[in-house]
């Protein structure tokens, strides 16, 4: 009886203050109404009658895969690029080249995933709410705010490059070249692309993360034939050396778009076959509570909405400028590391991070569940079960990004060898930074998934600010002092123990965000 009393009452009275009290408002939908349905607090499609453990891994396996390949891909990008130097000097001009690619793509594809989390964010909440009409909205909005995107993104890139690596880093001509050259080329990547995000997220966003997997592979696939090809094929079809590398990627991105497209417009033709109408709502009556159909595409509805994408503006443009503000916190820190008196450095720092990511792969994997769990348990007003997806997400992040930095501690020689062509120069300076990833993964995989559960959420605009607040301070007031006042101490394993500084402040602020509920309360 006092335990009765002091939990409230019984299960059945206590359950019905969780799906019904006032902290649990968060998943109230447009007009703070939801459906009747939804107050039933489950998930619905694939997700129905699973443990949370389960959900989990249903929904991130499919995007581990994405990142495993997507990390391949990328790094055979470095690895065909290191493979056709003509001589040691050549070589670490290509790599500085390529470190400083890494970081113009990265300022050119900033909208573009904005569009992404505003659409994950929006089709998850509708489809935990089972508003799956809405749902269907959202993605044909995002894909034309993505192919919005892509131009824009190809312009920045081509408006924006030039005065980036001529003014801001510092590069001899040689490095300086081979960036532009590739940038110049997979700038026409970029409209594709932006599709091909936006469809992606609204689909992660679902819980549909197997289309695609298979998409990215695709993309990954047909990036490294057509790469190879352009870059070691006889002329005129081959002999393109970087500009061949970045030919690879467009030709990726614009196949596999069109594959997208293809595969979306034909789902609606299988799901109403032999139907009159093609009425969402009369499908999920005939198929029961539990069914969640797919996402498709319909040209009659790719008419701009202002008022959806609004919606996904208002949550994907914080992020957005949180991400173009990172991005110039980045290019300050490269600006000095490119200063630094170490031959090669800017190909280091891009190698290390290339290794780091491979960390990202669980990490970002989990983090993608999470948010879309998040989304889903808000839109069907559970804000008990999002809170403690987050802290499970976490959990299973931590273990697996702590492990791969223990190798990366344990064996640090290794890897750098696989993306140097044995360049000794290369392999010494980055042996002492990839020994500091043992500090940085495990507040790294815990800002990973709590940034995206919160994002899923629809706080963007709190990410945004603790992401400038925290980085701004120590990757640019600290970095800049430590530069002006004692340069001469200055090293690259330095900078990155301060980066790993800065995560565990990052992840102690968010915790305490996350700790409390505010977050459950927003509306999307």
């Amino acid at each position: 009886m006092r335990l009765r009393q002091h939990y409230g009452g019984t299960p059945e009275r206590r359950n019905r203050q969780h799906l019904h009290g006032p902290e649990m408002s968060a998943g109230d939908a447009r007009e703070g109404i939801i459906r009747g349905k939804a107050s039933r607090a489950r998930l619905g499609g694939k997700l129905a009658g699973l443990s949370l453990p389960r959900q989990i891994a249903v929904i991130a396996f499919w995007p581990f895969l994405e990142q495993l390949l997507s990390f391949f891909v990328t790094s055979s990008d470095l690895f065909i690029a290191t493979k056709i130097g003509l001589d040691a000097q050549d070589t670490i001009n290509i790599s500085d080249g390529m470190g400083a690619v890494v970081f113009l793509m990265w300022f050119g594809f900033v909208i573009q995933g904005s569009i992404m989390m505003g659409a994950t964010a929006i089709v998850s909440r509708m489809t935990g709410a089972r508003d799956y009409p809405q749902a269907q909205h959202g993605l044909h909005q995002a894909a034309m705010l993505g192919l919005l995107a892509g131009v824009i993104s190809c312009g920045l890139l081509f408006a924006c490059s030039g005065f980036l690596v001529t003014h801001v880093l510092t590069m001899n001509e040689a490095a300086r070249a081979y960036a532009l050259q590739y940038v110049y080329v997979a700038a026409f990547a970029a409209p594709f692309s932006g599709v091909v995000f936006a469809i992606n997220a609204a689909l992660r966003g679902s819980g549909d993360t197997r289309l695609p997997f298979w998409i990215m592979m695709g993309v990954g696939i047909l990036n490294v034939i057509f790469s190879v090809t352009f870059v070691f094929a006889d002329a005129p079809l081959g002999g393109w050396r970087i500009g061949g590398i970045a030919a690879g990627t467009v030709c990726g991105y614009a196949i596999s778009m069109c594959t997208l497209i293809l595969i979306m417009l034909r789902r609606k033709k299988k799901i109403f076959a032999g139907r009159q109408h093609d009425s969402l709502e009369e499908l999920v009556r005939e198929n029961g509570e539990h069914y969640a159909p797919p996402l498709y595409l319909n040209f009659s509805n790719l008419w701009p909405d202002m008022s959806m994408q609004k919606r996904i503006l208002k949550i994907g443009l914080p992020q957005a400028v949180e991400v173009f503000g990172m991005w110039g916190i980045q290019m300050f820190c490269l600006s000095i590391i490119s200063e630094l008196p170490i031959k090669g450095v800017l190909g280091v720092h891009n190698i290390a991070v290339r290794i780091e990511s491979l960390s990202f792969l669980p990490g970002f994997a989990i983090g993608m569940a999470a948010s879309t769990l998040v989304g889903q348990y808000l839109g069907a007003r559970n804000a008990l079960m999002a809170r403690i997806t987050i802290w499970k997400c976490m959990r299973y992040a931590i273990i697996f990004m702590t492990g791969l930095g223990v190798l990366f501690c344990v064996f640090p020689s290794l890897f750098m060898e696989i993306f140097s062509n044995g360049n000794m120069t290369l392999i010494d300076t980055g042996i002492p930074v990839l020994r500091t990833m043992l500090l940085v993964e495990p507040f790294f995989a815990a800002c990973i998934v709590m940034k995206m559960s919160l994002r899923g959420a629809g706080d963007t605009r709190r990410v945004m600010f603790i992401s400038y607040g925290i980085m701004g301070f120590f990757r640019v007031v600290c970095t800049w002092v430590w530069f002006k006042t004692a340069p001469e101490t200055m090293t690259l394993w330095g900078i990155w123990l301060l980066f790993a500084f800065e995560m565990a402040v990052q992840s102690t602020i968010l915790y305490k965000i996350v700790k409390g509920r505010s977050w459950t309360k927003l509306q999307v």
